[in-house]
């Protein structure tokens, strides 16, 4: 089933599954698409500079997944923008939510009729939670400990006028990274202390639970036997934030040492 060095294609995401005989764990991008579906654009501003702000900028190519692959860890890789259908958030809440984006730029002119949502959540945020509860099930089944999972997303480096009207009190110096369990309530203290240490090891300042305690992926997991962490990268790490580009000799030193931690972290805790 899971035995082949290609992506499952799908409109919607990716899946590149483990090329191990040993199947360790689940890492989930579901921010980073930046496609936009024809049927959208009959609702959306068409101000593609607005739409980049918040997408979370080519954190598919910041870990090397032919390697995760060979280490017995699936992928899953959105394609559909979160401006479209957001799936870090549950489906009744998924469609156009992002009336503006985070610094104030208009992003939904109009709404289509529930009906039309309906279809555009059937279509596009269901399929990502059917194919991960899939694979969650799988593990489960062949696991005796917990199944690991791991959600990444990147964040700005700075909090945005919208950032702080959700969180006044929030510290305006951000990490390198942020990992989030929901305040310890989806995994063991020893698997997101891990990941931190790994990390804060490598030279990289980590908060925990701080700006970010986890999204809609981290909770839909947690229904399951997880060990189950969302992974915030602050986007200067490895991207020009004013000009949405990567830049490469950050990118060549990021890279290796998060698909090192990865790696190690989902080993670590397989059994």
């Amino acid at each position: 089933m899971f035995k082949y060095d290609h992506p499952q294609k799908n409109p919607i995401f990716d899946y590149y599954a483990p090329l191990s005989a040993r199947f360790r764990g689940l890492l989930s991008i579901p921010h980073s698409g930046e496609m936009i579906p024809e049927e959208f654009k009959l609702y959306l501003s068409g101000d593609e500079r607005a739409y980049q702000e918040d997408v979370d900028f080519k954190v598919n190519e910041l870990v090397d997944i032919k390697k995760i692959q060979e280490a017995g860890i699936g992928v899953l890789v959105a394609h559909v923008h979160r401006v479209c259908v957001d799936l870090n958030r549950a489906e009744n809440n998924s469609v156009l939510f992002w009336n503006e984006n985070t610094q104030g730029k208009k992003l939904v002119l109009n709404r289509p009729s529930q009906e039309i949502v309906e279809k555009m959540i059937s279509t596009y945020h269901r399929p990502y939670f059917e194919i991960m509860r899939s694979l969650v099930n799988d593990l489960e089944g062949k696991k005796s400990a917990p199944v690991s999972m791991i959600d990444l997303h990147s964040m700005p480096s700075h909090p945005t006028a919208y950032h702080l009207k959700q969180n006044p009190k929030q510290k305006t110096h951000r990490p390198d990274f942020c990992l989030s369990d929901r305040h310890g309530k989806t995994c063991s203290p020893d698997f997101i202390n891990f990941f931190t240490s790994q990390l804060t090891d490598l030279g990289y300042e980590c908060t925990q639970n701080d700006p970010y305690i986890g999204g809609f992926v981290t909770e839909f997991v947690d229904q399951f036997r997880t060990n189950n962490i969302q992974i915030e990268i602050k986007r200067s790490v490895y991207m020009d934030e004013t000009n949405k580009v990567l830049i490469p000799m950050q990118v060549d030193v990021l890279k290796p040492l998060l698909t090192s931690v990865l790696i190690k972290g989902f080993e670590n805790f397989d059994s």
